[in-house]
């Protein structure tokens, strides 16, 4: 599956969060294992770092997330969720991008070809798919589809590309790739 590339303001992430993702069990990466709707931590965990998000909803996964407890070289410890197990899950990787009044973030939303269940490969579930497209169409509303560059096209928040007039060379830069418009079709 393809993942979507949305580039949003951070009101426009939070209201995603309350309005659309506030059923749902949503796991990290942390020091300690932890899954539960989302709050005001999460939310500030966001704003202060790039998070790795996983995301269940009851319409297709009953069960909870599992997590390896993971020893770095330097003695460091995290409990990373094993993305993997269970019933299946989306995956959400938030990256602030820096330098503007209001908080921005890239957003990548999608999942995985398979997921294993008692030792056996599964496919996403019809209901994950659809609770993925809406998802992605709630996410998508009001946004601008750009090309970043030839084959690759980012959705960017319509309020965004008024007020930071930028931002899609400052994506550009973010993703790598020259700061030169795309050629006209």
């Amino acid at each position: 599956m393809a993942d979507v590339e949305l580039v949003l303001s951070e009101s426009r992430v939070h209201s995603i969060f309350q309005e659309h993702l506030a059923d749902c069990a949503i796991a990290r990466n942390h020091e300690r294992p932890f899954s539960g709707p989302p709050d005001s931590e999460l939310l500030g965990a966001i704003r202060d770092q790039s998070q790795q998000l996983f995301i269940k909803h009851r319409s297709f996964a009953t069960d909870g997330f599992c997590f390896k407890h993971h020893t770095y070289r330097d003695g460091g410890k995290i409990f990373l969720v094993d993305q993997f197990a269970g019933m299946g899950h989306l995956k959400m990787l938030i990256l602030p991008l820096r330098g503007y009044y209001e908080p921005s973030y890239r957003l990548t939303i999608g999942y995985q070809s398979f997921f294993v269940q008692a030792n056996e490969h599964i496919p996403p579930s019809p209901a994950l798919k659809r609770f993925y497209k809406e998802t992605v169409n709630a996410a998508k509303k009001q946004t601008h589809r750009l090309e970043v560059w030839a084959g690759r096209n980012i959705w960017l928040e319509s309020d965004l590309l008024k007020t930071v007039p930028d931002i899609l060379n400052t994506v550009r830069a973010a993703l790598g790739a020259e700061r030169t418009s795309p050629p006209a079709s």
